[in-house]
């Protein structure tokens, strides 16, 4: 057998956040071997993911349901996949920022404040593990060295921001070029795999039917053709 363990750390230098993800590798009993892989991963969108899934781990052991896990990696990302399309193209021409309302403390304790009560009332844990991956990521974004948002109302309104023409292209372009994204992605199927392996076998059982199979290879169709079409507008 195979034991590998994943060490996520955090290292923060002037408000710039980054996370070592370590892989430690320890070969089959009895034999010697210890593969250590280290590598320093920005914090792009699977980064926060795989931060939010190693704290439902955590939280799946206290509690005993393995489906806080994907709600804590939900959370993790939330804020940015709120945040960036409605500051950057909804609020353009006001703020035009990608980490306002759900990176601040306040729509964060209203989460809160709901999951405490849900869990009151019906003793279900998974607004709160939402909850736990949204704070994640605000402590990955280091958000109190921006403390007007972090504090939003009530240090006033957030500023608004100028970036050049392309900007938001730009990030998503980083994002998918960025190898430890790659990484990750793979990382955190596995993960998922392994976590999910009940479920899963039941959708691919489901997926055994013929009209199941084609509407899976058509979606798989739509989206090379969407990437492709993505990547080709990028070349041009």
């Amino acid at each position: 057998m195979v034991y590998s363990v994943l060490i996520y750390t955090l290292r923060i230098n002037n408000g710039h956040c980054s996370t070592i993800l370590c892989c430690i590798t320890l070969f089959r009993p009895g034999k010697k071997g210890i593969w250590l892989l280290c590598h320093w991963v920005p914090m792009y969108l699977l980064a926060h993911v795989m931060a939010g899934i190693l704290i439902g781990l955590v939280l799946a052991g206290l509690v005993g349901d393995r489906r806080v896990v994907a709600l804590a990696a939900l959370g993790a990302v939330l804020p940015d996949l709120i945040d960036k399309p409605l500051g950057h193209i909804i609020l353009s021409g006001t703020v035009d920022y990608g980490r306002i309302y759900f990176h601040g403390l306040t729509i964060l304790f209203l989460v809160v404040l709901a999951g405490l009560l849900l869990y009151h009332y019906r003793q279900r844990i998974g607004l709160l593990a939402v909850a736990v991956g949204m704070a994640s990521h605000q402590v990955l974004d280091g958000m109190w060295h921006n403390p007007v948002t972090w504090f939003w109302p009530f240090l006033g309104p957030i500023p608004r921001h100028y970036y050049p023409e392309g900007y938001l292209q730009d990030a998503i372009w980083r994002q998918i070029s960025q190898p430890s994204e790659w990484v990750l992605l793979f990382l955190i199927i596995g993960l998922f795999a392994v976590l999910y392996r009940r479920e899963l076998t039941t959708v691919i059982n489901r997926l055994a039917s013929p009209p199941a199979r084609r509407a899976v290879v058509a979606v798989l169709v739509l989206a090379v053709i969407a990437a492709l079409a993505a990547g080709w507008r990028f070349l041009l």
